[in-house]
């Protein structure tokens, strides 16, 4: 009885201020219409699926830069680098300013795709500024890794040019040996060919060479061994830097990163959501003039008797 007596009287306070609660909720639902038709820029969003891999293609000695640079993760961090993409938005004469708190992105689970959402204050704009930002982020992508290979072949380059003298000048040091002694100079033939060979050779050659000093062989064979020992290193650094110039010179972005689904164009705005904003200054209202209408009542009710 006690439950039906408080409910009837909250009902009463209800009724009492309806007026008040009707006026400031019609308020509230007026406030956010005007707020979502004529104060709350329209924004359009354009859509598009990206897929990133670094598997396309065999590239050699260049696999491990590729599968470095061409990963879902470094794709979305490059999308939000602000100075780069406003270049391509002024290149491109768009007169927008990006914002990267306008684009989402979300890597699907277990894939390589990437999941693009851009918004705008047109459906073209927004179209055409995410064609854009993925374009740019492409390039500059293609360009890390160009200019990565381009250090890679220096170095390879001036390791190439370092082994070759330091062949040249163990050579030079062989061959005079060879001569000092008068040793057969087809010697210098097998060294350089890294083979034997069977040819005739002079009385006086066979002589110089049964003289020849035990110090002098062990210098003669140290000598050949690092010849061939830096020959070795010398081939598999020109390997590699033949690899890495063919490579950059051939290289590009296309196959590893591709767009899926090409930017949408929307048909209707994102934003602002206009039922939506009307239904909050609906509930908004309502609360707000009932703790009016609520707090009116307790303040008489409590008010001291005169």
């Amino acid at each position: 009885m006690e439950e039906t007596i408080e409910l009837r009287e909250l009902i009463e306070i209800v009724l009492k201020g309806k007026w008040i609660i009707s006026i400031i909720t019609i308020i509230c639902v007026l406030l956010a219409g005007i707020a979502s038709w004529f104060i709350i820029p329209e924004k359009y969003e354009s859509k598009a699926v990206v897929q990133v891999a670094s598997s396309v293609q065999e590239t050699g000695v260049m696999d491990s830069f590729v599968a470095t640079e061409f990963t879902p993760q470094v794709y979305t961090m490059r999308l939000k680098n602000e100075v780069r993409i406003n270049e391509a938005f002024e290149n491109e004469n768009l007169t927008n300013k990006y914002v990267k708190d306008n684009l989402s992105t979300q890597i699907e689970n277990n894939t390589n795709l990437v999941s693009l959402t851009y918004s705008s204050n047109s459906p073209e704009n927004a179209q055409k500024e995410l064609q854009v930002i993925i374009e740019s982020t492409k390039n500059r992508m293609n360009e890390s890794v160009q200019n990565t290979l381009k250090d890679l072949e220096l170095t390879y380059k001036k390791d190439a040019d370092s082994l070759s003298k330091e062949i040249e000048s163990i050579i030079n040091e062989y061959n005079t040996i060879v001569r000092n002694h008068h040793l057969p100079e087809v010697l210098i033939l097998q060294t350089i060919l890294n083979t034997e060979m069977v040819v005739n050779i002079t009385d006086e050659q066979i002589t110089a060479l049964a003289n020849v000093s035990g110090e002098v062989q062990n210098q003669l064979l140290q000598l050949q061994a690092q010849i061939q020992t830096k020959s070795e290193e010398y081939r598999n650094i020109l390997a590699k830097y033949q690899s890495v110039k063919t490579g950059l010179e051939n290289f590009k972005a296309d196959p590893f990163i591709r767009v899926i689904a090409e930017p949408s164009l929307a048909k209707g705005p994102s934003s602002p959501n206009v039922p939506l904003n009307i239904a909050i200054g609906f509930v908004l209202g309502l609360m707000l003039g009932l703790g009016i209408v609520f707090f009116r009542h307790y303040w008489r009710e409590s008010a001291p008797a005169k």
